[in-house]
């Protein structure tokens, strides 16, 4: 096969490989940065990445393994050139519908819990949870032990509860507060 020939099929290969991946790879980093406009660019430069690197990568276990690894380091290296592990933008995402509130309300809710956590402990709950990938999974594409992936995992969703419980907590309080006031008058 000459050599344009292999590009073009390499390209097209390549293509196929973009619109199969391209909205899990958005998902998972906009679950890691909790920002759209960001997830949209490191996608992009995900892909970008991805294509640059296609042929040194050479045969690999699993393609979206692969993409994910890519589309965390991204996620993860835009957190820390933007300072951004603690100070996460809250991102109110708009329901529809009769409970569209109620929705509005609980994606609040976790994507403050969300933020709260490490950005290694955010990357395995949206690895899990979001990219609905197997902690074998989340393991090929970390680099990691299984074990630690099931540890991540579990303080994650322990840190979760906790931030979850004390966010009810004071919700109820001011829910009690206003109560009284409003009795008083």
């Amino acid at each position: 096969m000459s050599g344009i020939a292999h590009d073009l099929d390499s390209n097209l290969e390549f293509e196929e490989t973009y619109l199969r991946y391209k909205l899990q790879i958005y998902r998972t980093i906009r679950g890691i940065v909790l920002d759209s406009a960001a997830a949209e660019d490191l996608t992009q430069e995900t892909f970008e990445k991805a294509f640059r690197y296609q042929r040194e990568r050479g045969d690999v276990e699993s393609v979206g393994a692969w993409l994910h690894r890519i589309a965390v380091n991204a996620a993860i290296s835009h957190l820390r050139r933007q300072n951004l592990a603690r100070l996460l933008p809250l991102r109110l995402f708009l329901g529809t519908g009769p409970t569209g509130f109620e929705r509005v309300e609980a994606r609040t809710l976790v994507t403050r819990a969300l933020a709260s956590l490490s950005p290694k402990l955010r990357v395995a709950v949206v690895l899990h949870f979001y990219a609905g990938m197997t902690r074998d999974e989340i393991a090929k594409t970390l680099g990691i032990p299984p074990g630690t992936v099931a540890s991540r995992l579990g303080a994650a969703l322990e840190s979760m509860r906790r931030t979850l419980a004390e966010t009810d907590q004071k919700d109820a309080a001011e829910r009690l507060k206003n109560s009284a006031s409003q009795s008083a008058s």
